[in-house]
């Protein structure tokens, strides 16, 4: 929506290594992290962002009973590709020359195709590898803009999740993450300590690799290290 009017939306460009969208009313290019209008007409122009999360199926019916859901009998992943493992193998690629041919300089803080969780407000972002979480036993307690953050590894989907909480520490019980404040997470859920659904509030997030969130967000801190 731009100022209350539906537009259409595509993927027409690449620049610093990401796709840029493009509205097919105006021709103008967007910034599909940011929201903004990076080129064309509307350039000074910011849409509303909101966060894409990766989710299964019994996620997405937890949080959405009555949702619709498709399903195929061309299986084209198997749980064994969804694993972690997989996933870890899929980690340590090299950048096409594509999507590399677009890049002017990279932030080498951290190799190109590290994978990780990046988070922001504003201006101000940080990105927490998926190696250091793993090390801090598959979740971390932070404070980001003043906000207490938990970053932490979903066991449900094998990636990196956020909350912000009021809690000062955690631990796993099997597969779920419990807090201090007696609240829990389970399935990527939040609960309340009496099992009953909390109000999430979630940081603006994505699951990512280093190269695009740092040249997308310049002055990115990492978790662990410092800016």
């Amino acid at each position: 929506m731009i100022n209350g009017v539906v537009h259409n939306f595509a993927e027409h460009a690449l620049y610093d290594g990401l796709f840029l969208m493009r509205d097919e009313e105006t021709g103008t290019f967007w910034d599909h992290i940011t929201g903004e209008a990076v080129y064309g007409l509307k350039v000074g122009t910011i849409l509303e962002v909101s966060n894409l999360l990766y989710s299964r199926a019994g996620q997405v019916l937890l949080n959405n009973p009555n949702a619709l859901i498709v399903l195929s009998d061309r299986n084209l992943r198997s749980d064994e590709d969804m694993g972690l493992t997989s996933l870890l193998s899929r980690v340590n690629g090299e950048l096409s020359e594509m999507f590399s041919s677009t890049v002017d300089k990279e932030d080498d803080r951290l190799p190109t195709m590290e994978m990780g969780m990046g988070i922001w407000n504003g201006e101000a972002a940080r990105y927490y590898t998926y190696e250091r979480v793993m090390e801090a036993d598959n979740a971390v307690l932070d404070t980001f803009q003043e906000k207490r953050t938990l970053v932490f590894l979903d066991p449900s989907t094998y990636v990196l999740s956020s909350f912000y909480v009021d809690a000062d520490s955690m631990w796993w019980n099997d597969r779920i993450l419990r807090l201090d404040n007696g609240q829990y997470i389970m399935g990527s859920i939040l609960y309340d300590s009496n099992g009953s659904r909390a109000k999430a509030v979630r940081p603006l997030q994505i699951f990512t690799r280093w190269y695009g969130f740092a040249l997308t967000f310049p002055d990115a801190e990492i978790y662990g290290n410092g800016k």
